[in-house]
């Protein structure tokens, strides 16, 4: 008989405390959704081949596979092949590759992404590539400060700054005079901004410098007070965001006019600027996020950019990406043919699929 010493009885002990405690954990950490695959995921370090649950906290990795995630909420999540994150009620830290939400959050590189429809998320470095497939997405940094909003068709490439929100703000835009101070929505991330000091002339279409005043309380629609260190003016039409349109519209008469006409330029795609809001650069994206279609009523999706990646919806308007293969087939995420496709060789064709 094998004699245990004190020594032995105290490591014992402890490691059943231990594992009580971590059993306890598990089974204290609710329930919030099934995850499946057509392949090999591992969920909390354990290989799920087709389906697992998901708690609150799992972590769920995927391998050449996508998965698709059902939240008991009705959110959806769908990871691309090669994608880790883990999951929570109301959104998904996303660690490493790419993830379609649908009226789901993500937090990715220390940006928080929060959609009121569906949103494309993917990993590139310190950057983030951030695209709206049905409703608005909006975006904050660490500290909370909005750093980009995106209408259904507009992609993002959002890299945050060592600086922080420290570092200095550069903004592009048309300043709009309103009862209450000047405002400018910026032509990148449509975040829009009091404007503080500097010789601004209203709807003149300039590229602003400064730094974010803390602790001022901007004036709405503003989300944040900027004070200009300099300002230049670079010529060309207004692409003022709907923020800064409705400004205009209540401040009235060549203010309105102004707005109108930054619409129809908005519309035309004139000039391409990039931005730093809240200490995060914003540019448009490219690659997997730059194929965002544009959603019509029926859910039938028209696709607006070659790539090798489309962004479509089906036609009960759930949102999916599509890998094309090297033959212009379309992929779903679980790596399967979607039925019904309705697409040719090269991205440019209307498209209704389903996929699993």
């Amino acid at each position: 008989m094998y004699k245990f010493s004190r020594k032995h009885i105290l490591v014992l002990a402890f490691s059943s405390s231990v594992s009580l405690v971590w059993l306890a954990a598990a089974e204290t950490a609710p329930a919030i959704g099934v995850a499946t695959s057509k392949g090999r995921m591992i969920v909390d370090s354990g290989e799920s081949p087709r389906n697992a649950t998901i708690f609150d906290g799992s972590t769920l990795q995927t391998e050449l596979v996508g998965s698709h995630i059902s939240l008991k909420s009705g959110a959806e999540a769908w990871f691309g092949a090669e994608s880790r994150g883990k999951f929570f009620k109301d959104h998904v830290d996303l660690e490493k590759g790419s993830a379609n939400l649908s009226k789901y959050g993500a937090n990715a590189n220390g940006l928080s992404i929060r959609t009121e429809g569906g949103a494309s998320v993917s990993i590139h470095g310190k950057a983030i590539e951030v695209a709206s497939l049905s409703g608005d997405v909006h975006v904050f940094n660490a500290q909370g400060v909005n750093v980009a909003n995106l209408v259904p068709g507009k992609a993002l490439s959002l890299t945050p700054q060592d600086a922080g929100a420290s570092a200095p703000s550069s903004l592009t835009g048309c300043p709009v005079k309103t009862s209450t101070g000047l405002i400018m929505t910026d032509e990148s991330s449509d975040v829009t901004v009091q404007l503080r000091g500097g010789k601004i002339t209203p709807r003149k279409r300039v590229t602003i410098t400064g730094s974010m005043a803390a602790n001022a309380t901007p004036v709405k629609p503003a989300t944040q007070v900027i004070d200009v260190a300099s300002v230049k003016e670079i010529g060309g039409p207004c692409k003022m965001g709907t923020a800064s349109a409705a400004a205009a519209g209540a401040a009235g008469g060549a203010a309105a006019a102004g707005a109108a006409g930054a619409a129809g330029a908005a519309a035309a795609g004139v000039g391409v600027t990039s931005a730093v809001v809240g200490g995060v650069a914003a540019a448009a994206a490219a690659g997997t996020a730059a194929a965002v279609s544009s959603t019509s009523s029926s859910g039938v999706t028209s696709t607006t950019a070659a790539s090798t990646t489309e962004i479509t919806c089906t036609a009960s308007g759930q949102c999916v990406t599509l890998t094309l293969n090297a033959a212009g087939n379309p992929v779903c995420p679980d790596g399967t043919a979607p039925f019904n496709p309705t697409v040719s060789p090269g991205n440019t064709s209307i498209t209704v699929v389903t996929c699993q």
